[in-house]
């Protein structure tokens, strides 16, 4: 019982560590590629409203718990 539960405790610490060092992926809308096709003329482009054009967003155990985090790279 107590094998499974530093099993268990060293998993956590290593997601959180990771959380940490890579707190983002790519953008689920646009792909990483921050700039969307327009749907009626699809020569234009435009930025993508989920991540702001950065083609980053945050990952989800990383809103969910309070560690802070910098702003994605420009």
């Amino acid at each position: 019982m107590l094998g499974v539960l530093a099993v268990v405790l060293i998993l956590i610490g290593g997601y959180v560590l990771s959380l940490y060092f890579n707190p983002y992926v790519t953008c689920t809308k646009c792909h990483g590629n921050s700039r969307l096709r327009g749907w009626m003329l699809s020569n234009t482009r435009h930025y993508c409203p989920k991540c702001k054009g950065t083609g980053l967003t945050v990952r989800l155990g990383r809103r969910l718990l309070p560690i802070k985090y910098r702003q994605p790279p420009s």
